[in-house]
């Protein structure tokens, strides 16, 4: 509680002191923006990326924006938020301390949005200063600050939460609790000098087409490629353009970790290509090794996640991305693999903009997991959504989502937080969310 209370007013400090130099900057190769301004020109068909798309911000210069996402949902079971926790993940995810039997309120396949009722996601405040190496060396960083109940999403062991602070699968010592939880989603520092970026700290991982920022996500609810992806992660990288067309990454990370174990460290790489203006591909990955593996009991872990994002702009109003995400951790002990969890799914988004208010938009995904001893399982989901924008600080997100499974003993949808055996193979569920921009 502490740590949450001086984590505020720093955040109000900084607010305060950065009050009378607010101006807006681009977004990096790990903002949360990404794909929306990493394909075609900046124009109208933008949307929900307007701020991005904006001005960039001038080297030396500090900025402070935000926004606030609130919504709900409901079901076509009639089924109440999953209360329970500790439970079991949903297979493949990198942290196997959510999941599955739901958490805080959450659903166990949607994660950012409840069963049913009102929820506030999210409260997000953004500040730094913006970096430009053309003008040689030049330093600076960013300081992302959330509460909501998305906030448990970004949280990092070592920071937010961890062994050392309370149950490692609970909610004891976390920033939060119940339905509402505190989060420095980035906290880095940034260096540039000409063609090269060096960020060191906790940032957003780069992985997928969903992001945890709603301000430029489409959608309201997440595809179901973000449910094994990391969130955040912790460490430090550098970011090189080669030219116009191609920028590289590569670093150290700890996945939505922040320093809790000297064991758990990952490469990472990547790269941003963009082919033509109007097609980009974004690829990223992670391998190493993450300890922190509650049920496999095992010396070690070997880790690997990737993913593969396509965006095409078809036309001024047409996009389609395409999002491809692969994870698998294994434990070892004494050398010999003793447990398995992997999963992949690919999900596709095709939006159009009618005009500069009105978006359309459907949602196609599918996703395969299971463990090695257990078999596979798979999990679809088709939507449709909309977005209202009437004016450049209110985008007003409703969407309808159906999604069933084929596998009720290991991937179904809960009815009741109370009896995990209480299960249905299907969910029709759907609602709305207003996202305000300060």
């Amino acid at each position: 509680m502490k740590r949450i209370i001086f984590g505020c007013l720093g955040v109000v400090a900084v607010v305060f002191a950065l009050h009378f130099t607010q101006v807006d900057a681009q977004a990096g190769i790990f903002s949360n923006c990404s794909p929306c301004d990493e394909v075609g020109p900046c124009d109208d068909v933008c949307g929900p990326c307007d701020a991005v798309c904006g001005p960039k911000a001038k080297a030396g210069q500090w900025f402070l924006r935000g926004h606030m996402e609130s919504g709900f949902f409901a079901n076509s079971h009639g089924a109440t938020s999953t209360y329970q926790f500790p439970g079991r993940a949903l297979v493949g995810h990198a942290d196997l301390g959510r999941g599955a039997d739901g958490w805080s309120g959450n659903t166990d396949r949607l994660m950012n949005t409840r069963l049913t009722g009102a929820q506030v996601n999210q409260i997000y405040i953004s500040m730094g200063k913006a970096v430009d190496g053309r003008r040689g060396l030049d330093l600076g960083g960013k300081v992302d600050f959330t509460w909501g109940s998305d906030a448990y999403l970004v949280q990092a062991r070592g920071l937010e939460w961890g062994a050392g602070h309370g149950n490692p699968l609970g909610d004891e010592g976390r920033w939060g609790s119940g339905d509402y939880f505190a989060a420095f989603a980035q906290a880095y520092a940034e260096a540039a000098y000409g063609n090269w970026n060096f960020i060191a700290g906790k940032f957003a991982a780069p992985f997928g087409s969903s992001h945890y920022d709603g301000s430029h996500n489409f959608f309201y609810s997440w595809a179901s490629t973000a449910t094994i992806a990391p969130h955040v992660g912790g460490g430090a990288y550098a970011v090189y353009k080669v030219n116009d067309q191609l920028t590289v990454v590569g670093g150290w990370v700890m996945p939505e970790e922040l320093g809790e174990s000297s064991e758990n460290n990952a490469v990472l790489g990547g790269f941003d290509w963009a082919l033509t203006r109007y097609l980009k591909v974004h690829y990223a990955f992670a391998a190493g090794q993450n300890s922190y593996h509650p049920h496999f009991g095992a010396d070690k872990d070997v880790y690997f996640v990737q993913s593969l994002v396509t965006t095409a702009q078809l036309s001024k109003r047409l996009e389609y991305v395409i999002d491809w995400t692969y994870f698998q951790n294994r434990g070892k002990v004494a050398g010999n693999i003793v447990g398995s969890v992997y999963s992949y799914g690919i999900n596709n988004e095709l939006t159009y903009r009618v005009n500069k208010k009105w978006a359309f938009g459907t949602r196609f995904g599918v996703l395969n997991g299971g463990q090695a001893n257990s078999g596979p399982c798979d999990w679809y989901t088709i939507g449709i959504g909309a977005n209202w924008t009437p004016n450049k600080w209110l985008i007003v997100k409703p969407e309808l989502r159906y999604d069933w499974t084929d596998n009720p003993a290991t991937h179904a949808f809960n009815l009741d937080g109370n009896n995990i055996f209480l299960r249905s193979t299907y969910q029709l569920a759907g609602g709305m969310s207003a996202v305000v921009k300060f």
